[in-house]
């Protein structure tokens, strides 16, 4: 579909994913200062009254302080943030990564002062949101304009120096320019426009916009249309309308309440309560009514855990954490409903107090009252409390396909950014030249942290599987299978399986991914003997670097007593990104683990870092043969001589031989001729789910 090709290409550029991504990394300070601002202003007397009067009002100042400290200067955090991002998003620039962000705050405090007044206090907070993201965004595309060239005037270098220190200094020259260029336009821009600072600016520019017409139901229009605008570009709306407002729509709300005390009926419709409470529920961009909607028809799990954490405050009409939070700033998915459903439910407030269904506002509510509490005080009719309920279901109506929409356009992406991901690995794989997923820099490594972070929440909740692929002998009986472990991402769809060994293993939760997988194969094992009403051995992978933890054979006790296995029912096959030190230590640890009832299995034998040496000692009781061995064998005479001579090994050392990736008949029969009569691959059967695995078993065993 062209537009939403046009929609991607949007979020593509480096500038727009920093953003996006600064605004993720600020949700925690969002968060806080949210939940500290909805305790400090619940529109409950007896609760006013509990923090005013409580020791002296410590729990006020307390929330006061911690709301300071967060969204009181959540501009200064935003600076930072996106000055990260843009850094981990950057390619071929040669400093220090904390050159990004430093610069990018120095840029953001000379916009948010001038020469004269020094750095504007006010302007640290949600008010100087756009500014913030301004100055990040221009600044780090300029730190990376000038680090990029290549003249020697801006390369300084000390030889034989720290590394750190020589990328410390590459910092220099790029952030002279960059901040001397900010600087510069901050000056002309003050001296020649005579705003206080640059922020001023876009306040003074909006407020003149209402001076083209008095009528009050234009003014509201406007009102709702220019603060939802702000809002998706980072200007915190309602901090710079304030003055517009203060002007036009607080004096309806007087007049309104005057002629209510003097027992006359109210006569402006329009006015602050009017849209606080009818029009900008849950915040600008009628926010609650996309929470409702991500919470009735979202599918995400990252969007949907994040609107059950907004509900509180969302209530209290402090919608924050959804804006910067979802993110609503710069998504372009979501800028239509944002913009009409607030328009759309201020035109059916109207009309709908235009024609007298509902009564108008007589007395002003604060804006952090609940939805319906807060329709029914302005009114003093329960009509009030029911428009705000046909609001909330026109704005969800309105948002929701647009939630579905958004929840398309991540997948694809993500999808795209898997598919990177696994062309990476498979590179590494074949060229066997170590990488490291999780710290590629750019937009990639940011997916693979988050696929790794995925994986840890799908262990912890027991959402990876295990397949099982069949493995006979030359008489076609089923004598045991292989366990391959199986991630059903609920985004991504099936993961590509050496990536989450990968992902596990650059995660420090590889061991726990293995014992995790084990633990799901020994209480399969059970299930497999009244199936077959005899022992089915079955294949589990573990890599050396489990194999070697001290704690592995406690591991493997305990799994006994717990699951009640016989010896025998699992087999550990040894799988290796790295060379398996085969000492003495390792070889009696081998023995016992055998002893204990684990027959141990070499995996892909003759190629990688497995050789002979691991038969020496006759410490394994299966070899299975590499699947380049097997595809080969009716093509290559030395593949026929590899796989004779395991064979007549296996007969002298007394080992089982097995061929695995069998495809045809002809490979069976080449194998069968050699002296290898065990086989898995697809000959057979390819790894299939647990339960159709039993089935098959149960079909074979009537047919025997």
């Amino acid at each position: 579909m062209p537009w939403f090709s046009a929609l991607s290409a949007v979020e593509n550029p480096v500038v727009v994913r920093s953003i996006r991504n600064g605004l993720v990394m600020a949700i925690p300070i969002v968060l806080i200062g949210s939940f500290a601002l909805v305790l400090q202003s619940l529109p409950l007397p007896a609760y006013q009254a509990f923090l005013e009067h409580f020791a002296s009002g410590m729990l006020r100042d307390i929330l006061s302080l911690v709301f300071g400290a967060t969204s009181g200067i959540l501009s200064v955090y935003m600076a930072v943030f996106i000055g990260m991002s843009h850094a981990r998003l950057q390619r071929g620039v040669e400093m220090h990564s904390f050159g990004f962000p430093a610069v990018a705050l120095a840029c953001f405090a000379i916009l948010a002062g001038s020469p004269q007044r020094g750095i504007a206090v006010d302007v640290l907070g949600v008010k100087g949101m756009f500014t913030a993201i301004f100055a990040a965004s221009v600044s780090s595309s300029l730190m990376t304009y000038w680090s990029k060239r290549k003249w020697a005037l801006f390369r300084l270098y000390s030889g034989g120096a720290d590394v750190e220190f020589n990328s410390a200094v590459a910092v220099v020259i790029p952030a002279v320019f960059t901040v001397a260029m900010f600087g510069g336009f901050s000056y002309v821009f003050t001296e020649v426009f005579h705003f206080a600072n640059f922020n001023d600016f876009f306040v003074n520019m909006t407020s003149r916009v209402f001076s083209v017409t008095a009528r009050p139901f234009l003014i509201g229009l406007l009102f709702v249309l220019l603060s939802g605008l702000m809002w998706f570009f980072g200007i915190h709306g309602s901090n710079v309308l304030e003055g517009v407002a203060q002007r036009f729509l607080e004096p309806g709300a007087a007049i309104n309440a005057a002629l209510a005390t003097n027992g006359q009926p109210p006569s402006e419709i329009v006015s602050k309560t009017f849209i606080d409470v009818f029009v900008l529920m849950g915040g600008c961009g009628s926010t609650l009514c996309l929470l409702a909607a991500l919470l009735l028809f979202g599918r995400d799990r990252g969007n949907r855990t994040l609107s059950r954490i907004a509900v509180v405050p969302m209530l209290f009409n402090i919608n924050e954490l959804m804006v910067f939070g979802f993110p609503i700033v710069y998504n372009v998915y979501l800028f239509l409903p944002f913009i009409l459903t607030p328009l759309l439910v201020f035109l059916i407030s109207y009309g709908a107090m235009a024609l007298g269904v509902v009564p108008l506002p007589i007395r002003e509510v604060g804006w952090t009252t609940p939805i319906l509490i807060g329709g029914y005080l302005a009114t003093d009719s329960p009509m009030g409390s029911v428009l705000q309920l046909v609001n909330l279901a026109l704005g969800i109506l309105v948002y929701k396909p647009f939630i579905r929409f958004c929840e398309t356009g991540k997948t694809k992406n993500a999808d795209a950014d898997m598919k990177n991901l696994v062309g990476v690995l498979k590179k590494s794989e074949e060229t066997r030249v170590p990488v490291d997923l999780i710290h590629i820099e750019g937009h990639l490594g940011l997916f693979a942290k988050l696929l790794a972070t995925d994986l840890k929440h799908a262990m912890k909740h027991g959402a990876l599987m295990l397949h099982y692929q069949p493995q006979y002998d030359n008489r076609g009986e089923c004598v045991g299978s292989e366990a391959l472990l199986r991630w059903n991402h609920e985004t991504f769809g099936m993961v590509y399986p050496p990536l989450i060994i990968h992902l596990a293993e650059e995660t420090g939760t590889l061991y726990e991914l293995e014992r995790y997988v084990l633990g799901i194969a020994a209480r399969n094992a059970g299930v497999l003997h009244g199936v077959c009403g005899r022992q089915l051995k079955t294949c589990v992978n573990i890599t050396a670097t489990t194999f070697c933890e001290e704690t592995f054979e406690q591991f493997l006790r305990e799994l006994f007593e717990k699951e009640e296995i016989k010896p025998g029912d699992l087999w550990l096959e040894l799988t290796e990104q790295k060379a398996f030190v085969f000492d003495h230590a390792t070889e009696q640890k081998s023995r016992r683990i055998r002893a204990m009832g684990f027959p141990l299995v070499i995996d892909d034998f003759s190629m990688g870092h497995t050789s002979l040496k691991y038969l020496q000692r006759n410490e394994f009781d299966m070899v299975k043969l590499d699947g380049s061995l097997v595809r080969e064998i009716n093509g290559n005479s030395r593949c026929n001589d590899i796989v004779g001579s395991i064979v007549s090994l296996s007969g002298a050392l007394n080992f089982i031989v097995m061929g695995e990736c069998v495809e045809t008949k002809e490979e069976q029969l080449s194998l069968e001729q050699l002296g290898c009569v065990h086989y898995q691959g697809y000959l057979y059967s390819p790894a299939v789910p647990f339960e159709e695995f039993l089935e098959l078993l149960r079909v074979s065993r009537i047919s025997g």
